[in-house]
This record gives C-alpha cells, sequence and structure tokens, in this order.
C-alpha cells in the first residue's frame, strides 16, 4: 500500500503541487483537431486545475491563451474570433494566434505603447495526429521536445481518436492500463470471444519490468495450455501514455490520462495503423462503442454511477456478460470511477498482480523528486524517439530465449 504522502503526491496536480509542476513540463493531447474551427469560437479547456481557451484562426493557425482576459479578467471563451485574434467583448481588447496585444481600445490612443506593456499568459500549440497539442509549462519558457509518436505524421485515414471525461483521478486510469491481471477477469467476455482468448489461459501472469529513457516497459507473461509462454508488452510512456499490443489486423490502441484536475481526467483512445485506414467497425463491439450514436468528445456520455454504467444484471446472471458493463472500454472506466475521485491507497491490499502498479508508483515519485532538484525527468530529454516506442505480442516458446532477445 501507499502511505499518505506518497499518495497526495502521486495525485495532486495543481500548480505548486510536486506532481503539478512535473507534469506542466510535458506536452497534453487536448483536443481532436474537428472540435476547433477556422474562425469559429474559442474552445475553453482546463488541464491541471487551470483553464484556458483555444482557438483557430481564418487561417488555420492556433492559439492557446489562459481563459482570463488579462485586463480584468473576463473569458475569452466568450471573444470574438476575428482577423486571426480573439478580442475581448468586454472592452474589446485583441490579440493574435502568437500572444501579441493588437488592439486595447478602451484605452487612450498612444501609439501602441500601451499594448506593447499588456502581458498575455500564451502557450505553445502543436497539431499533429489529427489532435491539438499544447505545452503550459509557462509564457516565454522553451517547451519541452515534441513527442512524435508513430501515429503523429500518419494520413487522416490511419487514425481514429474518440475521448472521454472521467470523474476520477488520473492515476486511477494509468494504474489501471498498467494492471495486466484485469485483462482476462475484468475483461472475460470479451476476451474468450476475440483476439484476447489466450489471456484466459493463465489469469496470473507475471510482469517482466524494466526502466528505460522515457519511461517503464512492462512484459506480462502468461502461460499458454501448450506449455509455451505469451508475453505482451506493453510501454509506460511518461507522464501518462501506454500503446496496447496490435490486434490481428495491424491497430494498436493508444492512451493518454490527461488530468483536468484532481478529480477529473480526459482519458484517450486512438487507434493507429502504420500500413492501412483504420477501419473503426473492426473493434466497435468488442469496446463497446456505438459509433453512429455516441460523442466522439465524450464516448461515456450517459453512463455513470447514477445507472452504475449501464450493468445488466441480468446478462451477468444467464452467463452472457461477466461484468454486465457492454464493451472493454466502458468496463474500465466504471471500475476506475467506482473508486470515489480519488481511491484511498493507504487502505490497499496488493499482491504480488501489483508489481507493476508499485513500480510504476515509485518511477513517477522519483521523477517528481528529479524535477525538483533541477534534473531532467524521464521523456523530457532531446534524444528520446517517440516514434520507435511501440508494444508488442508474442509466443515464446518453453526453452527458448529471453522476450528481450526477441524484440530488441
Amino acid at each position: 500500500m501507499a502511505t499518505r504522502s506518497v499518495n497526495d503526491t502521486l495525485t495532486g496536480v495543481g500548480r505548486g503541487t510536486p506532481m503539478g509542476e512535473l507534469l506542466r513540463e510535458y506536452w497534453m493531447p487536448v483536443l481532436r483537431s474537428q472540435r476547433v474551427t477556422a474562425g469559429g469560437e474559442p474552445v475553453p479547456v482546463e488541464l491541471l486545475g487551470e483553464r484556458y481557451v483555444i482557438f483557430r484562426g481564418d487561417d488555420g493557425s492556433l492559439g492557446c491563451f489562459a481563459e482570463a482576459c488579462p485586463h480584468r479578467g473576463a473569458s475569452l471563451a466568450l471573444a470574438r474570433n476575428e482577423d486571426c485574434a480573439l478580442r475581448c467583448i468586454y472592452h474589446g481588447w485583441k490579440f493574435d494566434t502568437s500572444g501579441k496585444v493588437l488592439e486595447t481600445p478602451s484605452e487612450p490612443e498612444d501609439g501602441g505603447r500601451f499594448a506593447g506593456l499588456v502581458k498575455l499568459r500564451h502557450f505553445p500549440v502543436v497539431e499533429a495526429g489529427g489532435i491539438v497539442w499544447v505545452w503550459v509549462g509557462g509564457t516565454d519558457r522553451t517547451p519541452s521536445p515534441f513527442p512524435r509518436f508513430a501515429f503523429t505524421d500518419l494520413p487522416a485515414e490511419q487514425v481514429f481518436a474518440i475521448v472521454a471525461v472521467l470523474d476520477c483521478n488520473w492515476m486511477q486510469g494509468l494504474e489501471a492500463d498498467i494492471d495486466s491481471a484485469h485483462v482476462s477477469l475484468l475483461h472475460e467476455t470479451e476476451a474468450a470471444g476475440g483476439p484476447l482468448r489466450d489471456l484466459l489461459d493463465d489469469r496470473a501472469p507475471h510482469d517482466d519490468i524494466e526502466h528505460t529513457a522515457w519511461g517503464i516497459r512492462y512484459a506480462a507473461i502468461r502461460t499458454l495450455s501448450t506449455g509455451d509462454s505469451l508475453v505482451r508488452i506493453k510501454p509506460m510512456i511518461m507522464p501518462w501514455y501506454t500503446i496496447v499490443p496490435e490486434l490481428p489486423n495491424g491497430d494498436r490502441l493508444w492512451h493518454a490520462w490527461v488530468p483536468i484536475d484532481d478529480h477529473r481526467t480526459l482519458f484517450w483512445y486512438l487507434w493507429y495503423n502504420e500500413n492501412q485506414p483504420v477501419d473503426p467497425n473492426y473493434f466497435a463491439a468488442q469496446f463497446g462503442l456505438r459509433l453512429d450514436e455516441m460523442n466522439k468528445d465524450n464516448f461515456r456520455e450517459g453512463y455513470s454511477r447514477e445507472n452504475m454504467w449501464g450493468q445488466d444484471r441480468i446478462a451477468m446472471r444467464d452467463g452472457s456478460s461477466f461484468s454486465g458493463i457492454r464493451g472493454l472500454a466502458m468496463q474500465d472506466i466504471a471500475v476506475q470511477e467506482s473508486m470515489g475521485a480519488i481511491v484511498d491507497r493507504t487502505l490497499e491490499n496488493p499482491g504480488k498482480s501489483d508489481t507493476g502498479i508499485a513500480r510504476a508508483r515509485n518511477f513517477l515519485m522519483n521523477a517528481v523528486k528529479t524535477h525538483a532538484a533541477g534534473g531532467v525527468a524521464p521523456g523530457l530529454g532531446a534524444d528520446v524517439d517517440y516514434g520507435k516506442i511501440t508494444s508488442a505480442s508474442l509466443v515464446v516458446p518453453a526453452d527458448d530465449a529471453s522476450w528481450r532477445e526477441l524484440v530488441g
């Protein structure tokens, strides 16, 4: 179990907290690109307990500002989007996508001297892989290198992304993603009828774990009925990413758990295929996605604690569903939110299957200490090639070499 101090450090993401200051050094996937239209309304977003607006000028350029106008604090989510700039509706102050203050019409004309003194909190923006990313480490600071994952340069048809807003702390999502044992239990019904059926041969896998320059690489090792070993390799990439081993058609699933605040999380589900277009119909049923009905910007809408995340007790009794909850995605969301806004880790009773989670907590705590001491935390160095970080699934004969020798 974790101590109260460790739990508080891992889960607190506000400005001034140790974890919050570390997380501000990383680029954040914030919106699907389609949310932000040229010349359209500014989109308000909240990250790490602070409010921002993102907008797109008529020329396609993107800007990210603190939501509060630097004049008197009115929300720039209400601003006019004109001439590739936002104009506050309160007193007409105008800011272009680069953060330059163009006009302050409520002030006497002085040749622009007053406008030149105004400081607008603006932040770097990158658009890649159909996602708008921002770096909120501070105005006038050089951002960390952008994490150019394998999917960020693929054609749009080879990437499919959806988002959900979760009512729980980000660590509950990340830890669930690292947890290899739950896949053959919580997801038993879906595993039995799909490409994960071999995971049911061994419900108590053991993890082989190694630290890297970007995070942790986990190998969940299961003994198959043949005696061979099924090795599923998943990376935990700092600070909140994972990549699930590929489906039979080559699709890979990328996750991100971005903290909105201490009690809410932006959860990314993104499939990509480096060789062919992604067909969401291929995996929709397994993940419980109603493609024609769902809101891609919050695909869990309509399911919450109030209706027990759609749990069907009849399906549980008749054996057609182990969890009673439709699809892998909502099953994960349900158990994570069921723990409460922030789970009390001092009350846990961890076992051997939780070794990977314990290692992740230690890794994150060490990263916090490194950053606080002025060092470079994992994943922030210029030498990390995110495009080469991937997952894998392979069968290793009982008398064969280590999985590391087979995957490199």
